[in-house]
């Protein structure tokens, strides 16, 4: 029966793909906030994205909120990769389970570099004057056990992306679920992330002066002006997936997974993971495809690998290490750490 109910998902993805395979359009780069869609999570991200029913730690706020009712202690994530070439990707996630039915949670993401020296036209080897960007999202998130098998949870952020003396802002929402079957314990999960407002790009930066009678001399047809930008939607996607405990001892557990991505930004794809656990969860090792189906052109991933160490102190104390590698189409490759502390 799981095998069907796999097998039955795999289908259905693979027909949605196919589906938008004949488009002759990319929806590559057109929306704000490409940072939202960047993997969080050592663990989340060597699964190949394939999380949306198997997340279990503080990540699930960025993957599906849903999932944090899975989560039976205080836990504090902290998470950190060097991101294609001068970037630096971060996150912190703080989750208080309450009441043993639901859970609190607060995180930060942040996208940063280090100032870069400013060109122009004329002065192509730099001007002397130095200038930032950054990207930063910081949320809080809610869920709830409804019924013993299903898990309701949103979280709710305020993003910023700034250069130099231009910023944009907005808040957007994120929503997701759990359910687990009675079908051997296959576990389905769904998320919605990034909806919410346009973004619109405003600041000291975009005030210009303009000659509004070019026939007249001197300054007085000078006056300032704003340049007006475009209003961009955020990178609002749908995550629906399956994961299920293949083989599940004491000593040893192999768990798959897979996901259908349906982002408003690229076309359809499926990913698949798996993560086998040796010495009751002290060593896990991890893989995972992700962006199966997306034209070459448009897939940012190849493939993904980690692992992971988990060990209990027993005193409710708990720390875990994962640590993943990504391998990008185009870019090389990327190493994340995550540290999780459980108390």
């Amino acid at each position: 029966m799981q095998l069907r109910i796999f097998i039955t998902f795999l289908l259905v993805c693979a027909v949605a793909i196919a589906d938008t395979a004949a488009q002759s359009v990319s929806k590559t780069g057109t929306t704000a906030g490409a940072f939202l869609s960047i993997p969080v999570g050592a663990r989340s991200a060597a699964l190949g994205g394939a999380v949306a029913a198997s997340v279990n730690d503080p990540s699930a706020m960025r993957w599906n909120p849903g999932a944090l009712t899975s989560m039976q202690q205080p836990t504090v994530m902290l998470d950190h990769a060097d991101w294609l070439h001068v970037l630096r990707h971060s996150y912190l996630g703080i989750v208080l389970p309450v009441n043993g039915n639901s859970a609190l949670g607060l995180n930060i993401t942040a996208l940063t570099m280090d100032d870069m020296e400013e060109t122009t036209f004329d002065e192509q080897d730099g001007t002397g004057r130095m200038f930032g960007a950054h990207s930063y999202a910081a949320g809080i998130s809610y869920a709830i056990r409804l019924l013993p098998n299903f898990s309701l949870g949103a979280n709710v952020k305020f993003i910023n992306e700034t250069i130099w003396n231009t910023s944009a802002q907005g808040v957007a929402f994120d929503i997701g679920t759990t359910y687990v079957t009675p079908f051997d314990g296959i576990v389905f999960g769904v998320g919605v992330t990034n909806f919410g407002q346009k973004f619109r790009m405003d600041g000291d930066d975009l005030l210009v002066t303009v000659d509004v009678d070019g026939t007249s001399q001197g300054n007085h047809s000078q006056i300032p002006a704003n340049l007006d930008t475009d209003r961009f939607d955020l990178p609002l996607a749908l995550r629906a997936g399956l994961m299920w405990h293949a083989y599940n001892t004491e000593p040893l557990r192999l768990t798959v997974m897979a996901d259908g991505h349906s982002p408003s930004n690229n076309y359809q794809s499926v990913s698949f993971g798996a993560e086998v656990a040796f010495l009751d969860e002290l060593i896990l090792l991890r893989g995972g495809i992700p962006e199966i189906g997306l034209p070459e052109e448009d897939r940012m991933f190849e493939f993904a690998l980690g692992a992971g160490l988990g060990y209990s102190f027993g005193n409710n104390l708990g720390l875990k290490f994962d640590y993943a590698y990504q391998q990008h189409k185009f870019l090389g490759g990327t190493n994340r750490i995550s540290v999780s502390v459980a108390f």
